[in-house]
């Protein structure tokens, strides 16, 4: 049986709506070190192309640190802006909305000056031919198979409508 113009419009519409995010890349900040004091954020971030899309995972022991985003005089001051509530949950995915360089630190006393800052370039779109990425971290991998579990629940849409 074919497969009705209606059905195949809104087969389209989900698809449109949710594959950008399953071609996102998500990134575990510090990888399998986490968000902690004394790693090597700029050696982290070296050789990564961060795009639009894309989600900065920060994972860490809840109450032992924390994530602002600030700007480049914070960054390079430390400071802690006053108007702004950290991210604290210990597993804190950042949205990366904009291009344009992005700062981050931990604002636990002390915690910056001992290289708990992270800056970042985010590009605007991930070419079509851009060279594959990094080999994904464990939690890459969990958010990864969620979204082909949503590949499946699509095909099995599309599969039940044809038929």
């Amino acid at each position: 049986m074919a497969i009705s113009t209606s059905h195949l419009f809104l087969f389209l519409s989900i698809v449109a709506i949710f594959a950008p995010p399953a071609l996102a890349t998500n990134y575990t900040v510090g990888d399998d070190a986490g968000w902690n004091t004394n790693v090597n954020y700029t050696a982290w971030a070296q050789g990564k192309t961060f795009y639009v899309g894309d989600f900065l995972i920060f994972k860490y022991t809840a109450g032992d640190h924390n994530v602002y985003k600030v700007n480049a005089s914070d960054f390079q001051n430390c400071t802690v802006p006053a108007d702004q509530t950290p991210f604290s949950t210990g597993n804190d995915p950042i949205f990366l909305a904009k291009s344009g360089k992005k700062w981050y630190i931990c604002g636990k006393d002390g915690h910056c000056g001992q290289s708990q800052k992270l800056v970042i370039t985010v590009m605007d779109m991930a070419p079509a031919n851009s060279p594959a990425p990094p080999p994904p971290s464990a939690a890459t991998k969990a958010v990864l198979s969620g979204q082909i579990g949503f590949v499946v629940v699509v095909v099995a849409i599309l599969g039940m409508m044809m038929a």
